[in-house]
């Protein structure tokens, strides 16, 4: 084979091995037969060996660990249908990542999200955190990384070009970094395309997404006021700001809004009406979107846009390997550790020190958080928190279980100099991820904990 055309090949197999493992992971969810579970873990390995040398250390370390707790469960006797069960719900999230791919492509071959990305940040500091924050959070949700990714670069871009002085812009990188991270940090909180919900409804016993959502919308709107009122604290610059027209911005904002909301809305009417899980739903509705999404946004004729975003969404599934050897080796790992946890021993341990469901619930944010600092994913402390509440049998109710772990997770996201989306903030400012993370976000975090800490152990005296 000719060395120049080899990259190209082996780009086009890694892509079509990737659908595959995702069409299998599919069929898994609909069928519950764990057998095509082994199917999709082989193509997506396939995938992964085959863009091997664009993997990082940490990705390629946490799959080797998945691979030994898979064993580890197998020689101290674990049921095989507890692996497959393991593999099943782990795999949902490589599978999600594959989908949200193809609407990334579709959404970023208009002009509607850059157009939004500027109109939110060129705004005066009265306006601009609820625009900042609102923005990231629908392009978190609609883009995952590379939404918090966009926004933010465009923001330090409008702040290098309007800013005066090194005062105002130092000001204007702190308020418009935080803006950005807490809007992305409250997608955690309810997103119904977020890995965290997805891997964590499946291991609770009863609870589902629409009983849940409820109470992570409330969480996301009190993150994200908390989160304006320490930006009204910051200093400002005294100096009247005028923003310059953006034609069009208004509609903008409302298609990716309406795109949000009809992604969320189909599947869950999908579920309460059909009976077909969200999970389920979320895999055929969001490139459905995504094909709509171009009929309505692109000059006709539609086939030949149609045929380019599926050229465009094949070429483009390489550059997720790396985020899908990361986060589906931690996903497998948490669970297969959850299996080899002392479910007996545990409950014995809790009954001993009659706690509370609330202060379990406090440990837990405290925990993640502390786990956090010395590099320990929140994906996996979120795992093993819930998997040990679960399979010891505590008396705790789920949605209180559920509120801890994705505060935990939240705030871990904005203090972890480990997280992603901290590694995002350091390249675009410059700045260590101590100053960004602790320092910036440190309070904020703290007084956010304590708002979930205290309506936790006020729960608690009705339990």
């Amino acid at each position: 084979m000719d060395e120049t055309t080899r990259p190209a090949v082996v780009s086009t197999l890694a892509s079509a091995a990737l659908l595959a493992g995702t069409a299998c992971a599919f069929v898994d969810l609909l069928t519950d037969a764990h057998l095509f579970a082994g199917c999709a873990i082989a193509f997506i390995v396939a995938h992964i060996v085959m863009r091997w040398k664009y993997v990082r250390v940490n990705a390629r370390l946490l799959l080797v660990l998945a691979a030994l707790s898979a064993a580890i469960l197998i020689s101290v006797g674990g049921r095989l249908d507890s692996l497959g069960l393991a593999a099943s719900r782990a795999l949902y999230l490589p599978a999600l990542l594959t989908v949200m791919t193809l609407l990334r492509v579709a959404a970023l071959r208009s002009d509607i999200v850059g157009t939004a990305a500027r109109f939110a940040v060129d705004q005066p500091p009265s306006r601009r955190f609820f625009l900042l924050a609102g923005g990231s959070h629908i392009f978190g949700i609609l883009l995952n990384l590379g939404g918090l990714q966009l926004l933010l670069g465009i923001a330090m871009a409008v702040r290098v070009r309007n800013t005066p002085s090194p005062a105002i812009a130092e000001m204007q990188a702190r308020r418009i970094t935080n803006a950005v991270l807490r809007g992305f940090g409250a997608t955690i909180l309810w997103s119904p395309v977020g890995l965290a919900i997805n891997l964590l409804i499946p291991i609770m016993p009863s609870l589902d997404y629409v009983s849940y959502l409820p109470y992570g919308l409330f969480s996301a709107v009190v993150f994200i006021a908390l989160g304006w009122i320490f930006d009204r604290l910051e200093p400002a610059p005294r100096r009247r700001f005028v923003p310059a027209p953006h034609g069009g911005a208004g509609l903008a904002m409302t298609a990716l809004l309406a795109l949000l909301l009809a992604i969320t809305g189909i599947s869950a009417l999908a579920e309460a009406s059909m009976g077909v899980p969200m999970r389920t739903a979320i895999l055929i509705v969001i490139p459905t979107m995504a094909v709509i999404w171009v009929f309505l946004t692109e000059p006709s004729p539609f086939a030949p846009n149609l045929k380019s975003l599926a050229r465009d969404g094949f070429r483009a599934l390489p550059e997720s390997t790396n985020e899908i050897c990361l986060i589906g080796s931690s996903a497998f790992l948490g669970l297969t550790l959850v299996e080899l946890l002392p479910a007996d021993q545990l409950r014995v341990l809790v009954e001993q020190i009659a706690v509370g469901p609330g202060t379990i619930a406090c440990g837990i944010i405290v925990l993640m958080t502390v786990l956090g600092q010395i590099g320990l994913s929140p994906m996996i402390t979120a795992l093993l928190c819930t998997g040990a509440v679960v399979a010891a049998g505590i008396d705790m109710p789920e949605t209180m279980l559920m509120l801890a772990v994705m505060c935990g997770w939240s705030g871990s996201m904005l203090l972890s100099p480990f997280a992603s989306t901290l590694a995002v903030a350091m390249g675009m400012t410059g700045k260590l991820s101590r100053e960004v993370g602790l320092h910036w976000n440190g309070p904020f975090v703290l007084a956010y904990y304590a708002v979930v800490i205290a309506a936790l152990l006020i729960a608690n005296t009705f339990f």
